[in-house]
């Protein structure tokens, strides 16, 4: 400990304990401008394109995405297990229900957290720019959802 504090003297002229209690300078920060901006499609628009999206899902593979997390036994309590769509895609694989119905219930679960969303941005945010409807992006026939 002597050694460690000798150093600090010898290398930043004041002593250790000046450091613990006043703590490392803070460097001020730069001024910053920014603009909060909201992405508020019509509601319809949303709905539309959480069912597209949820197709598209079935698609690539959710189903065997499914299947892999149910084969690892995983607590049904953990969050992936709770994720949107995982659970009504596990009791299809578990012969609770059938796929369409699976897929509704996922759909109407996505819909529903994308409400909550919505409530909570109308209440936490303010935003200096509110955009109604998705962009120029979906309407050009070769635009693709990256995700």
């Amino acid at each position: 400990r002597l050694i460690r504090a000798y150093e600090v003297m010898a290398g930043t002229g004041r002593p250790l304990a000046d450091w613990q209690t006043a703590g490392p300078p803070v460097p001020p920060l730069p001024e910053a401008r920014f603009r909060t901006l909201l992405l508020r499609p019509p509601r319809a628009a949303l709905y539309a394109r959480i069912a597209t999206r949820f197709d598209a899902m079935l698609t690539a593979g959710a189903l065997a995405e499914a299947a892999a997390l149910d084969a690892l036994g995983l607590d049904p309590a953990l969050p992936v297990m709770k994720a949107v769509g995982v659970p009504p895609l596990l009791d299809h694989l578990r012969g609770r229900t059938d796929l369409e119905t699976a897929r509704e219930t996922a759909v109407r679960d996505s819909r529903r957290y994308a409400k909550r969303q919505t409530t909570w941005f109308r209440h936490q945010t303010r935003p200096d720019v509110v955009l109604e409807a998705f962009g120029d992006a979906t309407a050009d026939p070769d635009w693709r959802d990256p995700l």
